[in-house]
């Protein structure tokens, strides 16, 4: 019974990655780990093969619907792949299993960080930032992929929902054309943290588990390209901002409780 659940909730996360472009790994993490029973290393391993599957495939999908744009995505590609290879090769195996001083595990602390940048991240995206052409957001899109790619490190997510608000409030993208960027970010970042797991590390998948997840993926996230292209844009976006600020909210909470 708690498997079905765990499919279901597998589908809701296809569904962020449909009609945002990111949000999924979000759910995808939690999930694994509290659901299927992963450590957090497990958890985050299997979390960027899903991701990195699911945001091809929704990338080849956006392509296929011309909804594709690639302004100023070098400025987040490229410090992104470099702060993913140092935490995931140097950072990530050299913390601590448990930490004295907030007497917490390891994946204690990483999920309720990941918790409050979720937060953050919901909180900034309510406010509509103005941004003029003299700004100097291309060193902003810079330190947020090195962000992403810190976060992509150490837990195993693509770092949409800081790359999709980055994209519309600084680089002047619409939602839909922001999701579709977005998933072909999440796309190479998560590639390349992959080939670092499977060639330093080698991890080994269970390919049926797998499979199963992806089908759920796919199924979620045909369904929320199919309503992206349906809903008002401004809708998306409040949708999108109550999702993260929820969800933040309830893992802060597992976590302390």
């Amino acid at each position: 019974m708690i498997e079905l659940l765990g499919y279901f909730l597998f589908v809701l996360a296809g569904l962020l990655f449909g009609l945002f472009g990111s949000g999924g790994s979000i759910i995808i993490i939690p999930i694994l780990i509290y659901v299927f029973n992963l450590s957090i290393y497990e958890a985050t391993t299997y979390s960027l093969l899903l991701v990195f599957l699911i945001s091809l495939f929704g990338t080849i999908k956006h392509i296929w619907q011309n909804n594709f744009h690639t302004q100023n995505l070098i400025f987040f590609i490229i410090p992104t792949l470099f702060s993913t290879f140092l935490s995931r090769t140097f950072l990530f195996p050299v913390l601590p299993g448990y930490f004295e001083f907030f007497n917490k595990s390891k994946e204690s602390i990483l999920m309720i960080l990941f918790s409050l940048i979720i937060f953050f991240a919901s909180i900034s995206f309510f406010k509509k930032l103005q941004i003029n052409s003299s700004s100097n957001y291309k060193l902003l899109l810079i330190i947020i992929g090195l962000v992403i790619g810190l976060l992509t490190g150490l837990l195993g997510i693509g770092g949409g929902f800081i790359i999709l608000p980055a994209l519309v409030l600084f680089a002047g993208l619409n939602m839909r054309q922001a999701a579709s960027s977005t998933l072909f970010i999440i796309m190479l970042n998560t590639l390349f943290a992959l080939i670092l797991e499977l060639t330093i590390f080698n991890f080994q998948f269970q390919i049926s588990f797998i499979l199963e997840l992806l089908i759920m993926l796919i199924i979620g996230m045909l369904i929320g390209i199919k309503l992206l292209n349906i809903i008002d844009l401004k809708i998306v976006r409040k949708l999108f901002s109550i999702t993260l600020l929820v969800l933040s909210l309830l893992l802060f909470l597992f976590e302390l409780l």
